[in-house]
């Protein structure tokens, strides 16, 4: 296992800005914790009904326009028409992260608009007068929780796009591991930013790289009805700060087997940090199926370019990294070369 270690975590007046930005998603989090509880618990109730979710997949799957989809996504519907019950709760899946399906089909079935989309495929073909009645309930449950749930309240997502928006879908988490891991790694790149180059330098790569991931997002992925959340593309953004000079050389821990010699402290290029972080987002987005990851790695790509970009732009101060090794390993590192 190999970690970053880089400057450690500095104490509130050494890093004001990243212990700021920690509080105030601590906060959020834990002031919206229970409405989110609640309405999480209501929505995976309704998502563990497979019943529920293949019908949804089958009234999509008739009345898609095939013609906009991709190859992928057309071959998951003709299994889903075909008979399989995987298919179609895939394809179920994949509709609710369409904007407005629901709204659309309650109002196509409650109009009797039962005409075919495909060739043969007619809505009333699909089930009995039961079943579609009890996708309506659930799918008008569906949408009141969303009116309530914190991540559509504060998230960004289809028909919730306003301006605030793509600021406070950043303080917002979809549950606790996802703001732990966030929180990490937001205190110990945070942290070394502010210390090497400043409190402002912090606060503009925090903030804008989640601008600028949000922008990345809506132009590579596209909006969905499933909310963008999180500080991962300001963590992103961060992590390119870090990652800038290239040459650098910054520590990092390293832990083998717990004996003398197999863990410790090394000092490696910041370039380390791009194939660590950066490309495992870049692959995930070029082989995701569309609409179906929950991950927004278009988001942590455009995160991540904003901050290389700013690291380029913003310059070290001459004493960081000869503190930073103090810190890190003892005065003795001091003469350890710091840049390649």
């Amino acid at each position: 296992m190999i970690f970053p270690l880089l400057r450690g975590l500095l104490w509130f007046h050494r890093a004001p800005v990243t212990w700021i930005m920690v509080a105030l998603n601590v906060v959020v989090f834990a002031w919206s914790f229970p409405a989110y509880r609640a309405a999480d618990q209501a929505v995976e109730e309704i998502l563990d009904d497979d019943e529920f979710v293949a019908i949804n997949g089958l009234l999509f799957a008739s009345t898609v326009d095939l013609e906009a989809e991709s190859k992928s996504v057309r071959e998951l519907i003709d299994r889903a028409l075909a008979g399989s019950e995987e298919a179609r709760v895939l394809v179920g899946h994949l509709a609710l992260r369409r904007a407005d399906f629901l709204k659309m089909m309650s109002l196509r079935i409650s109009h009797g608009l039962m005409g075919p989309v495909q060739p043969g495929k007619e809505i009333n073909e699909i089930g009995d007068a039961i079943a579609i009645a009890r996708w309506r309930q659930k799918s008008s449950r569906l949408l009141e929780i969303q009116d309530v749930h914190p991540s559509y309240r504060m998230g960004l997502s289809q028909g919730r796009a306003q301006l605030w928006r793509w600021f406070t879908y950043q303080i917002a988490h979809s549950g606790f591991v996802h703001l732990f891991w966030n929180m990490i790694f937001l205190l110990i790149f945070g942290t070394f930013v502010e210390h090497s180059r400043g409190s402002l330098a912090a606060l503009i790569a925090v903030w804008g790289a989640g601008v600028a991931g949000a922008f990345a997002y809506v132009l590579l992925s596209g909006l969905s009805a499933s909310p963008l959340v999180g500080a991962s593309a300001a963590v992103s953004g961060l992590i390119a700060v870090a990652a800038s000079k290239t040459s650098r050389r910054l520590p990092f821990v390293y832990w083998l087997l717990p004996i003398r010699g197999y863990y410790g402290v090394a000092w490696l290029p910041a370039w380390v940090l791009i194939p660590a972080f950066v490309l495992p987002d870049l692959s995930g987005w070029l082989s995701a199926q569309p609409g179906l990851t929950a991950v927004a790695y278009t988001a942590h790509i455009g995160g991540a370019v904003f901050g290389f970009t700013l690291g380029q732009v913003l310059k070290e101060r001459p004493d960081a990294m000869i503190e930073l090794a103090k810190g890190a390993t003892g005065s003795v590192a001091t003469s350890v070369r710091l840049s390649a």
